[in-house]
């Protein structure tokens, strides 16, 4: 009895790490609402990422917390809203904040997970601030050179686009899945696995084989819905963010709309033939009945929506994202929920689902509830801040924004999907608008970026992406 009870012991630690699940947590870079099973785009093929959010609970209200990498990625792993950390933009450095916050995959570590990072999960590997983050951080994966070509004549910077002479193989989120399937299929078993992989596609330049851009004949290809004067009813604020007289001016100048979107529709196409063969990898593994997915993209993007390419606005199209969470015995497959989420809900999520405890600075609402039931009644709303005093608060069936300088705009997405009519002015907005705005914080930390040594960084800048 004796030597039973001490084997017993030494299983122990085993035995309860094994009863932990395992997470494969997929971020992705630049992804808007162009798949299939989002419908943002009509000829956007994407049959694994749809199979992939078809074995859960894919969130089709859902939002980042900032439109640019850096502040998004920081909010996300941080559970923390850029108006407490002062990470409003790419610009606002992230590691003195991220260095001292228990980060989503710190915690993890720090509860036993074996925590295998790699590709883009910060912005730029030193925006988490600490080198004893990871069981072991991977870092990017090589990849074909993608200096500036200027295949598109524009001449404006990594903004560019076009077919490569590669293979699928050559390209570095090609070489991110193999290694993530060779860590789901070799990782340690004694020991229960956060797997953090984050695809760099389809981020710019969009730059993949030709076989990708033959998938979407030029000849075929469908521009975006789009209004004319769509910027004439939005306050200056709003028309700066959307800065017209740039990306969008050379584009139409250079005839090079259609090839953007093209373009566009194939990168995304190649990632998401990365994302079946991870799936394959996932099910040929030993953790494929007991792995939880959490799949996000970092925020959306606009190609030509109210004469604005990228990211860097709060529109519907430039914070709407794709997000999923597969977990088994708690999601059902094939169910969506409408509920406005954003990403300061990810964390206690996560927490919860593998019984982490949540860290005393998580303050954001647990996706539990309606991932149990996809319809249960959910009192949140998403908000989205694009630097500081600039936000955009998302609720069933509104878009309420509010800049810096206190002018707004109003959207009715029951009447209005595309955003076209601004009813901020219209009588009888004043109730939606005040319960809209309620959930904007009163005070905001000052910007990290303010916070360098006076003279820095003078001069104009290009945009960080």
């Amino acid at each position: 009895m004796i030597r039973l009870l001490a084997l017993l012991l030494l299983l122990a630690p085993a035995v309860l790490a094994q009863q932990k699940p395992d997470v494969l947590f997929i971020a992705v870079d630049d992804l808007n609402d162009w798949t299939s099973y989002l419908g943002g785009h009509p000829q956007a093929k994407t049959p694994n990422i749809d199979r992939l959010v078809a074995r859960g609970t894919a969130f089709t209200n859902s939002h980042c917390a900032a439109p640019a990498c850096n502040p998004s990625r920081a909010a996300l792993m941080s559970g923390l809203r850029p108006w407490q950390t002062g990470i409003y933009t790419n610009n606002d450095p992230a590691q003195g904040v991220m260095k001292d916050t228990l980060t989503l995959n710190r915690h993890f570590l720090a509860n036993g997970y074996n925590t295998q990072g790699g590709g883009k999960i910060y912005h730029g590997y030193g925006s988490e601030g600490r080198t004893d983050s990871w069981t072991k951080w991977e870092g990017l994966f090589p990849s074909i050179p993608e200096h500036e070509e200027n295949m598109t004549g524009l001449n404006r910077g990594h903004f560019d686009w076009g077919p490569v002479n590669a293979k699928p193989s050559d390209m570095g989120d090609y070489k991110a899945t193999d290694w993530a399937i060779h860590q789901l299929k070799t990782a340690p078993a004694d020991k229960p696995l956060f797997l953090a992989l984050g695809y760099i596609k389809p981020h710019l330049p969009w730059y993949v084989p030709q076989e990708y851009y033959d998938r979407f004949p030029l000849a075929e290809i469908k521009l975006p819905v789009t209004k004319e004067h769509d910027l004439d009813d939005i306050p200056k604020a709003g028309v700066r963010m959307a800065g017209p007289e740039g990306d969008h001016a050379a584009v139409v100048k250079a005839d090079q709309w259609k090839k953007a979107v093209q373009a566009y529709l194939a990168t995304i196409s190649f990632l998401d033939d990365q994302v079946g063969r991870l799936l394959d990898g996932l099910d040929q593994s030993p953790r494929k009945d007991k792995t939880i997915i959490v799949w996000w993209t970092d925020h959306g993007w606009n190609l030509g929506e109210k004469e604005h390419w990228r990211k860097f606005a709060l529109w519907e199209e430039t914070t709407r994202t794709s997000m999923a969470i597969i977990a088994p015995g708690v999601t059902k497959p094939g169910t969506t929920c409408a509920a406005p989420v954003d990403y300061v809900n990810m964390y206690p999520t996560v927490c919860e689902l593998t019984g982490l405890p949540v860290p005393e600075h998580v303050k954001g609402a647990s996706l539990m509830p309606l991932l149990k039931d996809p319809a249960a009644k959910w009192d949140g709303v998403a908000v989205c801040t694009h630097g500081k005093g600039n936000h955009a608060v998302r609720d069933s069936d509104w878009r309420y924004i509010r800049y810096a300088d206190g002018s707004e705009e109003l959207y009715d997405h029951s009447k209005d999907p595309y955003e076209w009519t601004n009813l901020a002015k219209e009588v009888g907005m004043s109730e939606i608008k005040a319960r809209l705005g309620a959930v904007l914080p009163k005070e905001e930390a000052k910007a990290t970026s303010a916070e360098k040594k006076k003279g820095e960084g003078k001069g104009k800048k290009k945009k960080s992406e």
